[in-house]
């Protein structure tokens, strides 16, 4: 039986799905932080800072796969 350990790809895929969750979930949780009592806020704002944080986040993650070698060796 051949024992397989999770690889950069497989580490990749899963850091892109999160970056997905986080964005289909900014609206909601940008309305939500916008209505508690002690933020005098509104949500435009809150999102604008969730959206330059997930694109600086973006931005490294594509220079760490510009910069990444996925050659893995071969095994015999």
């Amino acid at each position: 039986m051949e024992n397989k350990t999770v690889g950069k790809k497989e580490g990749l895929a899963a850091g892109i799905i999160g970056l997905g969750l986080l964005m289909a979930f900014m609206p909601s949780a940008a309305q939500q932080i916008s209505d508690l009592e002690f933020v005098g806020s509104e949500p435009f704002p809150i999102l604008l800072g969730a959206v330059y944080v997930l694109a600086f986040l973006v931005i490294v993650a594509g220079v760490a796969v510009m910069v990444g070698k996925f050659d893995e060796p071969e095994e015999e």
